[in-house]
């Protein structure tokens, strides 16, 4: 078997950013299955863990005020899903999930619309 080519920094980069993303993805399960299980302590887990994982550098894709502004957003809205699991209303951490869930979707339309505007046309 033939060894596996070294992978360049950005390659590397990008592994992890797929990693991470997933768990994002897995923290956002657990708040998604404890709304539809009436579960509160898993939404405040999975809030919890979005909440953490907002203040990370692999967060941080861009620096500019906009993706400031969505990581805020999305970071309070997570506290909030937090305080409504805490006090058991589910109905209160649905509507803050839906929020979430809305901010991520704009930010990733962001993120991704800055990350085209950044590639150098090939020559």
């Amino acid at each position: 078997m033939l060894p596996s080519k070294p992978q360049t920094p950005k390659e590397q980069s990008d592994v992890e950013l797929k990693q991470f993303m997933r768990l994002k993805l897995d923290a956002s399960s657990k708040i998604l299955e404890g709304l539809a299980l009436d579960d509160a302590a898993l939404m405040k887990e999975g809030a919890e863990q979005l909440e953490k994982m907002s203040g990370v550098e692999q967060w941080h894709v861009f620096i500019d005020s906009v993706y400031r502004q969505f990581s805020n957003d999305f970071r309070n809205t997570a506290n909030e899903i937090v305080a409504a699991a805490e006090v058991g209303n589910t109905d209160r951490a649905a509507l803050r999930w839906m929020d979430a869930t809305m901010s991520c979707i704009k930010c990733h339309r962001y993120t991704r619309g800055m990350l085209v505007a950044d590639e150098k046309p090939a020559r």
